[in-house]
């Protein structure tokens, strides 16, 4: 017993120094992270996180360590180096302080941009239907007068009154910079073209995260531009001092991607949990004997199912090319059970091969 405890005082020691050296790799990844703050340098390095991961792999390899055990380590060691620096160096907004008003501001998003944009240093108001609003914002519940004296109004509605606000704003002849947060653009299209002929600056982004979202480091907001380089560049000015890539996606390219993207991605998990739910087992019944890949996709479940039910909704049944996804889903399921009923082994093999070739891309 005493050998025992020896070891475990021994492990305890190692910890602590572990963590230290923790501690001073993150000391001088904020150094870094100041460094290519002030010489203007991306947060974001693809090819040496690549690098980083790369040396740490050879190293396990060369001393007998689980490999994916230290690529785990590495890659999780790198995530919070990024959260640090754009913290420290890559969230402070350094343009004009704006006057903007969140329509639909109680809401997941609308409270999530609130709070984003007053820790950046604007003057923020929220305007909603809803009885009350949030602490420490100015609280609006008509729009005429919520509008007057702001810079930029952001549109953090339910999706499917999207349209009809932005028709409401044009005909109340908004002087603002005018930007809706919509995860699906199709049916907001037309009053868009409405607005911008009664020259209304307008243009719409979809940021790639939800409301749960901490950090912007690795997060993507795409920008679609309607035309008004103004707005454009009022809102992408907005985000630029931030770790968040910025992408633009033509308008009649984005609900295509985000068909699959978000349709398919939702659709599956919510499939998921459906045949679950078919199955006769209860959820205990199956973690009990659950595999790696069962955990890993309940997880991805668990976080869709409590997701908002209306929106996840409305993402599917408002993108018109959502039909070709579940006509394309369609082929794929009834191909795969030909496949394995039919016992074509060496067919089945090849969707792994083309997976790998399609992964591989990357």
């Amino acid at each position: 017993m005493d050998k025992l405890s020896s070891l475990r005082k021994e492990i305890k020691k190692l910890d602590r120094k572990i963590l230290k050296l923790i501690q001073n790799r993150m000391i001088l990844s904020e150094k870094i992270g100041k460094i290519k703050k002030k010489n203007d340098i991306p947060l974001l390095d693809w090819s040496v996180e690549k690098e980083v991961i790369k040396n740490a792999i050879q190293y396990a390899e060369k001393h007998n360590l689980n490999k994916n055990f230290v690529r785990t380590i590495i890659t999780k060691i790198i995530e919070h180096s990024r959260i640090r620096q754009e913290k420290l160096h890559f969230s402070a907004y350094s343009g004009k302080r704006e006057d903007i008003l969140i329509i639909g501001g109680l809401g997941g998003m609308g409270r999530w941009f609130a709070y984003f944009f007053q820790n950046q240093g604007h003057r923020v108001s929220i305007n909603d239907l809803k009885s009350s609003g949030l602490p420490n914002f100015k609280y609006y519940r008509n729009l005429e007068q919520a509008l007057k004296e702001k810079s930029i109004v952001i549109i953090a509605t339910p999706l499917s009154t999207v349209p009809a606000i932005i028709e409401k704003i044009a005909k109340l002849k908004c002087d603002s910079v005018v930007c809706d947060i919509a995860s699906v653009k199709s049916h907001i299209i037309p009053a868009i073209k409405k607005a911008m002929q009664k020259n209304i600056k307008i243009t719409s982004i979809h940021p790639m995260f939800g409301p749960a979202c901490h950090t912007l480091s690795d997060k993507i907001i795409c920008l679609c531009d309607c035309g008004s380089p103004e707005a454009n560049n009022k809102i992408l000015g907005l985000f630029k001092d931030t770790a968040a890539r910025l992408i633009k996606l033509p308008f009649d390219e984005h609900d295509k991607r985000i068909a699959y993207v978000l349709g398919l991605s939702h659709f599956l998990n919510i499939l998921f949990a459906k045949c679950l739910i078919n199955s006769g087992y209860t959820i205990k019944d199956l973690e009990n004997i659950a595999s790696t890949t069962f955990n890993a996709q309940l997880e991805t479940t668990k976080s869709v199912i409590k997701e908002n039910p209306e929106l996840y909704y409305e993402i599917q049944a408002l993108n018109p090319y959502n039909d070709d996804l579940f006509s394309n889903l369609k082929v794929c399921v009834d191909s795969l059970v030909e496949t394995i009923k039919a016992g074509k082994k060496y067919a089945f093999i090849d969707i792994f091969k083309e997976g790998s070739r399609w992964l591989g891309q990357y």
